[in-house]
């Protein structure tokens, strides 16, 4: 399944009002703000109909998946749906939940107060409902939190989650400043990290994609670390190559970064940033200095010449749509 999905769901008191981009949504918020509403709303719907006094409208099947000895099974039996699981339900923050959420053709809203990291997800995908009267929405809570422009690197410490490619590019960036580039061999290891240079200035660049279960202590630190550390928080390394001024000559690519929810199946790919690398890795085969591995080891020469460094960085300033 790809695409944008929208969802009306209403009855006489309360409606909701919300669009799907990615293949995991989680809703997340404090009590009393409507999540339990939403669900029961849906589960009235798919068992009584109309009978229910609710109204839901979606091109997609819509189900709440409940707790039973029988989940699997009915994960296994559902396709092409959207799939809801509210946050009392003990399978939610299982490996066997997320092995399986992996390898299907559903999109997910997932019902959390509580960081899930054995699930890859966006800090994008994370919303809480805003109401408007009888009136209710998703809002992302982490816009606008990325830095655009990084070019001067007036840091002492950048903390680079990648220790590939990302880490080689970063670190041949910063040449000839007074930032120090360390990598924290994936997003688990940032927060660690953090920890032990908190007196430093400190930006932390990190893909976005799937960072989801790890963004809201990283704005704790921010917090606390009063204004000392900042974000730079592209889709992935490889979606900020593709953005570049390299690729600007490329109109598929540049449409399919437009309009991202498009092209992206999500069972082929679960992350995001798994499709941006599959993308680079095949507009790059045969070209010199630029052929983009798969495994990610080694950064080819022609992205670290001093020209398209700058128009890699130089990316960021290009607000994501």
């Amino acid at each position: 399944m790809k695409g944008k999905i929208k969802i009306s769901v209403k009855d006489k008191f309360i409606s909701f009002n919300f669009t799907l981009e990615r293949n995991v949504t989680i809703l997340t918020g404090d009590s009393g703000t409507g999540k339990s509403t939403l669900i029961k709303m849906i589960q009235n719907f798919s068992k009584y109909g109309k009978s229910s006094g609710v109204t839901l409208k979606c091109d997609k099947s819509c189900i709440v998946l409940e707790d039973s000895k029988y989940w699997e099974t009915e994960l296994e039996d559902t396709h092409e749906s959207v799939v809801f699981v509210e946050e009392s339900t003990p399978f939610l923050t299982s490996y066997d939940f997320a092995r399986m959420i992996k390898n299907s053709d559903n999109y997910y809203v997932l019902i959390t107060r509580e960081p899930l990291p054995q699930i890859p997800y966006s800090i994008d995908s994370i919303k809480q409902i805003r109401k408007n009267g009888k009136k209710s929405t998703f809002e992302s809570i982490y816009k606008n939190i990325s830095v655009k422009d990084i070019s001067d690197f007036p840091y002492e410490l950048a903390i680079i989650e990648d220790s590939k490619t990302g880490f080689q590019f970063y670190t041949k960036a910063s040449e000839g400043t007074d930032t120090e580039c360390i990598s924290s061999n994936g997003k688990s290891g940032i927060v660690e990290l953090l920890k032990k240079n908190k007196n430093k200035k400190i930006l932390i660049i990190a893909d976005s994609a799937a960072l989801g279960s790890e963004i809201r202590e990283l704005v704790y630190f921010k917090e606390k670390s009063q204004n000392k550390t900042d974000f730079f928080l592209p889709e992935s390394f490889e979606w900020l190559i593709l953005r570049s001024d390299i690729f600007s000559g490329s109109a598929d690519i540049q449409e399919i970064l437009t309009n991202p929810v498009d092209y992206i199946e999500c069972q082929k790919y679960f992350s995001w940033e798994q499709y941006f690398t599959m993308l680079l890795v095949n507009s790059t085969k045969g070209k010199a200095n630029l052929e983009y591995p798969k495994n990610k080891s080694q950064l080819p020469s022609g992205y670290l010449n001093e020209s398209n460094i700058d128009k890699i960085i130089n990316a960021m300033k290009i607000k994501k749509k």
